[in-house]
């Protein structure tokens, strides 16, 4: 059985391409299709995988400022006809609509409905109103409704949370199945954990990720705080971080290590569809302040391994209940070994066990056949 995995693009290292890269891995497919590719990434990461880019992929500068080409890298994977028996695709933008002229049985994992057309709030706040007005109301609409309908040809729709199953009800009215993304707890569980000193910050410095909730908090609740982590806000954040913040950067693992290790608690205040940093640090027998929204909620549990902080509509007041949460989690005396084993159902080899399963569910055995075979 010929089994292909599509991926947006393929530029940088992420989340997504973790995913992406295990479903190579596990179904035993040969090749793997990207409307963007930077090659010398390709090589390094896949290099048993045969890996085809579309044709966006050849317009200028398409590695390095992908976000130009929404518009080409829908239309491309709407038209392209990918010829297998079986095509699992790794989706957060458009790359599901490759399932639209595909005549195979197809399965589609969700890492969320694309932001940019169903949560666009952030990518409009940078236009003048009078365009966000524009393509709010003529511009949106027409291309939701391409979007629902190329999610109806999927045989199989997989999410990677509960928050995101949600949202592909909302936005494709479809039901999908929760599958978690892979995560490297049992390089994380190694870790000795330590009396805590400091607040961890654990990240990329982005503005949807909400870094500014993290430094505010701590000032006031007057806690220690180390970024791990970089990204167009860490100018921004230097010069208005409280005395003896310390950032670490882009640092190597074992600077990473030493900052887990001596981590008292680690803080999460943005909305993320998943969320891999704070199921490290739960690996690490760290608890977790998180905001009550998104990933968060399958694997906080509050009072647990760390505390949950309802969302408020104010920053003002999201900072006040943070610092709170930040102060009652720092004087709590945690179970860690506890902590540690709330990570465990997320980990790289119950991830693949879970794409075996719903491989086996929709194309029968047959794929396993030929994965000995090969």
């Amino acid at each position: 059985m010929r089994i292909t995995v599509a991926h947006e693009w393929l530029t940088n290292w992420a989340g997504s391409e973790c995913v992406a890269e295990q479903l190579v891995q596990v179904s035993g497919a040969r090749r793997l299709v990207a409307a963007i590719v930077d090659r010398t990434l390709a090589s390094d990461r896949f290099p048993r995988t045969s890996v085809e880019a579309l044709w966006p992929s050849s317009l200028p500068h398409a590695q390095t400022n992908w976000s130009r080409y929404a518009l080409p890298m829908m239309a491309a994977w709407a038209t392209t006809r990918i010829e297998a028996d079986a095509l699992l695709i790794s989706s957060h933008f458009a790359a599901h609509a490759a399932a639209r002229r595909f005549d195979g049985p197809s399965i589609v994992y969700h890492h969320t409905p694309s932001r940019l057309l169903w949560r666009p709030d952030i990518e409009l706040s940078r236009l003048p109103a009078m365009t966000r007005r524009a393509v709010r109301h003529g511009v949106l609409p027409p291309l939701r409704a391409w979007d629902r309908y190329v999610a109806q040809q999927a045989t199989v729709l997989l999410a990677n949370s509960s928050a995101v199953a949600r949202r592909i009800e909302i936005a494709h009215r479809r039901t999908a199945r929760v599958v978690h993304p892979p995560v490297e707890v049992e390089r994380w569980q190694t870790v000795e954990h330590l009396e805590g000193s400091h607040v961890l910050w654990f990240g990329r410095l982005v503005g949807y990720k909400r870094p500014e909730i993290a430094v505010e908090a701590a000032r006031m609740s007057g806690l220690p705080l180390v970024i791990a982590g970089d990204g167009p806000e860490r100018e921004r954040l230097e010069d208005t971080a409280p005395p003896g913040t310390r950032f670490i950067g882009r640092a190597p693992w074992p600077v990473v290590r030493e900052a887990m290790m001596r981590a008292r608690v680690l803080v999460f205040p943005g909305e993320e569809d998943f969320g891999i940093a704070p199921v490290e640090a739960l690996a690490a027998g760290v608890p977790v302040v998180a905001a009550a929204v998104g990933g968060a909620l399958d694997y906080v549990h509050h009072g647990e391994n760390g505390l949950l902080v309802e969302v408020a509509e104010r920053s003002e007041d999201q900072v006040v209940a943070m610092a709170a949460a930040l102060r009652q989690a720092w004087d709590t005396r945690w179970d860690h070994a506890q902590i540690r084993r709330t990570a465990e159902s997320f980990s790289v080899e119950r991830f693949r066990e879970n794409i075996a399963e719903v491989l086996d569910d929709t194309l029968g055995t047959a794929w396993r056949r030929e994965r000995v075979a090969t």
